[in-house]
């Protein structure tokens, strides 16, 4: 207590309450965590974020890169950071949904965490090679239920294993999956012959444009973005009414739970800045984006998650019990 008196003491001598210190935010460089490693997509929108931002708040923003261990490493590091606002995460379909729900974890997404902006999205599509004889989602359909197809997925558990299984599950098809780590590896493993399909995401034609086709959009909430990429291409739901298809891809900023309310008032004021055209003009190409702002839309589009991937997960005895 006598310690407290004399901070209030000195704060008075000084002309400061509890309130002008936090109205000084921020007043010294602020740290943005990444999980992944420096140079793919997720570090790329990181730093182009955090230049935005750091614009708005008049102080740098330093991303640091902290790899591996399946996202926990640098989330914990935030959740262990004091709560002040001077450590920001940027969360992940990784470390605030397919870990958290397929594993025990030392935290909690919605109880260390108060994420208040979300923008970098996804959605996912189904493709075959080009020179493939199944040109059609009919055809596909066709095929895979006169033989079980060899389905490419990046990882067991990842939102495109998923939108295979939800396809699977709608249709009644059933799959030999094969997990080849990575987006990019699943089409070079079905351009190389390892497998008969494989699904990607939207934007991944752009890279592939000549080697593989698209057959269906593997997420029936149509965006302004999948005409972009795949001009054309029906939604499973356009396709075959009544039959679901969703994909939860996303990805934004947070600040440790029990950081004053001022101070992500203050964040939640200085990202704003992302929701303009001028920003999403910097994004790279192949970069959608959907732009989703405050922490009570930020928590819904968590929620619509949770809700989305728990029973497919529950189906395949992946989520954590």
């Amino acid at each position: 207590m006598r310690l407290l008196k004399l901070a209030a003491a000195g704060l008075a001598a000084l002309g400061l309450t509890a309130g002008t210190a936090l109205a000084a935010y921020p007043e010294k460089p602020i740290t943005l965590v990444v999980s992944f490693a420096a140079g793919g997509n997720a570090d790329v929108v990181a730093r182009i974020t955090a230049e935005a931002v750091s614009a708005e708040l008049g102080v740098p923003i330093n991303v640091v890169n902290k790899p591996g261990g399946a996202h926990i490493h640098a989330t914990m590091s935030v959740v262990e950071a004091p709560a002040d606002g001077y450590t920001l995460f940027q969360w992940s379909p990784p470390s605030f949904m397919v870990v958290p729900l397929t594993r025990k974890v030392p935290y909690s997404p919605s109880e260390d965490f108060i994420p208040f902006y979300a923008g970098q999205t996804a959605s996912n599509a189904l493709y075959v090679r080009a020179d493939s004889p199944i040109n059609t989602f009919e055809e596909f359909l066709e095929a895979a239920k006169a033989e079980k197809l060899t389905m490419g997925v990046n990882n067991l558990g990842a939102p495109p294993n998923l939108s295979a299984v939800q396809m699977a599950s709608e249709f009644g098809l059933e799959f030999k999956t094969i997990a080849l780590k990575t987006v990019p590896a699943s089409i070079t493993g079905l351009i190389g012959g390892q497998v008969d399909v494989a699904v990607g995401q939207i934007a991944t034609i752009n890279a592939f444009k000549d080697q593989i086709k698209p057959l269906i959009i593997l997420d029936n909430n149509r965006q302004p973005f999948f005409e972009q990429h795949l001009p054309g291409v029906r939604t499973i739901g356009e396709a075959v009414p009544g039959k679901a298809a969703g994909v939860w891809v996303h990805g934004g900023l947070a600040v440790k739970a029990g950081t004053p309310q001022e101070i992500v008032d203050k964040l939640i004021d200085a990202t704003a800045v992302l929701g303009t055209e001028a920003f999403q003009a910097t994004l790279p190409p192949g970069i959608d984006y959907r732009f989703v702002h405050g922490t009570e839309a930020v928590g819904d589009l968590l929620q619509s998650g949770i809700d989305l991937y728990s029973p497919i997960l529950d189906g395949l005895g992946l989520l954590a019990k």
